[in-house]
């Protein structure tokens, strides 16, 4: 019987030496102030607010720097350095983000084939896992890392990155497919040792059977739109912003053949899209291929893409994050659902020679974040109800084995206080969700482009229930430029000039 209390003790200690920042208060409430000041502007407080989570640690201060969280705060140092011109900051910061991600992942797939059943359903709840990126970030963090390398003036790095993000399109697949893989044979043994807990998990964990309780009326309004959304992603975790930029990398080399092959992806991801459909058109004509039928009423552009060309990249609304609401199973635990943010702006031009250039969507994020949630919920919910009862199971049998115990009153009575203390911490642990994800995204990208203006001035115009007007200046020696746009809201809306002296 002392078994019973070791096992569920073993579970407590485990939960404690392996939990991350997340466990206690969950992420997503943790950004709250973050997002509050990003969202109206205040770049200083949110760049506070994220700097706090970085520094050094010590016993007194907020740090999550080796802890399970620093991956995603590393990612929103990235990107919100990035939207500030602090370019090289930005790199330093996708980059160690990078390196704790390989780092995870090797260290995950080790854990998953190589621990034992109990000892990795002692860390099922995932705030207690490090924070290793979805699918989404790792696209998105090379993204940034790209535009970044051009801010920064080095033009050979952003070309590099480019060339590389087609193949880290399909690394990232192939890393999800690796991982949930070795996660479902580890679950697999679980549910194998744990056979009364298998039958109700196979017969009732499923999202359609937790949306179809009237228990849960939050989780399934959440299932349900989120369902919605995800039906306009693109599949296999695409990115079409990362595409296109891979695409204008082959552009900018002059190797049009390769810039079709992704082009064409981009329209097959994307078929009603008539921009990608000119960018598909016009590399088959440069690359002196045959048009298909489909698209013999679309024009080529009718200026240069690869030289002299200003190209407006626009990072529009706040992206979906996670919140926590509570679900019923049989007992209540808590459980990230989507959550999802109006676009502030519903139409944005950019002026230019007197021509107004509408930017048009090129990467739904809400879309992206709400296939990859859709995708990856049945197995969270298996893990997370099969932690529950497990860790229920335990506690419960600890308590009997206390209460049938040979121990003196005194013992008994101290055992059943540490018990009932290791308890609460466990329940309070196990009841946050994981939440986290990156914030400082977009909720779209949008995309126009046009030649390089003669008087090499633009005026954008964000279109809204507050309007906003820009005017910005490409430098003389600039050939061609990417312009960036960050607009998170009415109250925050800036614009970059990524300079691209080569040609």
């Amino acid at each position: 019987m002392r078994n019973h209390i070791f096992s569920f003790l073993s579970f407590i200690v485990a939960v404690g030496f392996l939990t991350g920042c997340s466990t206690i208060q969950n992420c997503h409430s943790q950004k709250e102030p973050m997002m509050t000041a990003y969202m109206m502007g205040d770049n200083a407080q949110t760049l506070s607010c994220v700097n706090k989570k970085l520094k050094e640690p010590a016993w007194y201060n907020s740090s999550v720097v080796n802890t399970g969280d620093e991956v995603v705060w590393r990612l929103e140092a990235g990107s919100l350095n990035f939207n500030l011109g602090n370019y090289q900051m930005a790199i330093d910061q996708l980059k160690e983000a990078e390196r704790l991600i390989e780092e995870y992942d090797d260290r995950a797939l080790i854990s998953l084939r190589d621990l034992s059943t109990e000892a990795a359903t002692a860390v099922m709840n995932l705030n207690a896992l490090p924070y290793r990126g979805l699918c989404r970030d790792r696209i998105a963090l090379s993204i940034y890392k790209s535009l970044a390398y051009l801010g920064n003036g080095n033009e050979d790095a952003f070309r590099a990155q480019l060339n590389r993000l087609r193949n880290e399109q399909k690394r990232v697949k192939d890393d999800y497919d690796k991982y949930f893989e070795a996660d479902k044979k580890q679950m697999d043994e679980t549910l194998k040792t744990h056979k009364d807990v298998a039958k109700t998990v196979k017969e009732s964990a499923s999202p359609e059977a937790m949306a179809a309780s009237n228990q849960n009326p939050q989780f399934a309004v959440g299932w349900n739109e989120a369902k919605a959304i995800g039906d306009k992603g693109y599949g296999d975790f695409m990115n079409p912003a990362a595409i296109f930029l891979s695409g204008l990398g082959s552009v900018r080399d002059g190797n049009f053949d390769n810039a079709r092959i992704d082009f064409e992806r981009l329209c097959k991801a994307m078929p009603n899209n008539p921009l990608f459909k000119r960018y598909y058109v016009t590399s088959l004509v440069k690359a002196g291929r045959e048009i298909p039928s489909d698209y013999a009423g679309v024009a080529p552009f009718d200026f240069p893409l690869d030289h002299d060309c200003v190209y407006v990249i626009v990072a529009h609304g706040r992206s979906a994050t996670f919140r926590q609401i509570a679900i019923y199973f049989p007992i209540m635990f808590a459980f990230p659902v989507c959550e999802y943010y109006p676009a502030p702006f519903s139409m944005i031009s950019v002026g230019a020679d007197g021509q107004a250039h509408q930017a048009v969507p090129l990467a739904d994020m809400d879309a992206i974040h709400s296939q990859e949630f859709t995708t990856r919920l049945p197995a969270l919910i298996i893990r997370t109800i099969t932690s529950t009862l497990i860790k229920e199971a335990a506690y419960f049998a600890a308590k009997e084995s206390l209460r049938n115990s040979d121990m003196s009153p005194e013992n008994r009575r101290a055992a059943e206080l540490a018990l009932a203390i290791g308890g609460t911490a466990y329940r309070i642990a196990m009841n946050t969700a994981d939440t986290r994800s990156w914030e400082i995204l977009p909720k779209e990208f949008l995309l126009t482009q046009f030649p390089m203006p003669q008087n090499r001035t633009l005026t954008m115009q964000l279109t809204g229930q507050v309007q906003q007007n820009l005017t910005v200046d490409i430098p003389a020696d600039s050939r061609s430029a990417i312009v960036y746009i960050n607009a998170p809201s009415p109250y925050n809306v800036s614009c970059q000039v990524l300079p691209i002296k080569s040609k």
